[in-house]
């Protein structure tokens, strides 16, 4: 199971040669997100000064081919216990990045692909990979 990190979500609506390139490589395998990342793709997609529909039905699209883990009651516990590790070890990165950790890892999801390796890798048991 990989889940599919913002980045790359962003990447792949805007057609990113390695973001397509890494989709042939990693097409045999369950492609998850989170709900966290849905959120941050959209505010993207309504902060720009002309959203269109069809952005958002292609993003629609797009998401209704993966599965989406949720943020939930379990996912806070580990994400808040995964901000206070790093923030105690002087290695503290964004929180939602924390909070998509914590979404992933509550439902067994141990891998993301992502552009932004050098956050994930902070994360102790994620396998992060790039593209």
């Amino acid at each position: 199971m990989k889940c599919l990190d913002t980045t790359f979500l962003v990447d792949f609506l805007k057609n990113d040669k390695d973001a397509i390139e890494k989709v042939k490589e990693i097409k045999d395998s369950v492609l998850i997100t989170t709900t966290i990342n849905i959120f941050e793709v959209l505010l993207g997609i309504h902060r720009k000064k002309h959203t269109t529909e069809a952005e958002l039905e292609k993003f629609k699209k797009l998401i209704g081919n993966i599965d989406i883990l949720h943020f939930d009651l379990e996912s806070s516990f580990l994400a808040s216990k995964i901000t206070a590790d790093l923030i105690n070890q002087g290695k503290e990165i964004n929180a939602m990045d924390c909070l998509v950790a914590g979404a992933m890892m509550s439902k067994n999801c141990y891998s993301i692909v992502t552009r932004d390796k050098e956050h994930f890798q902070r994360i102790k048991g994620i396998k992060v990979e790039g593209y």
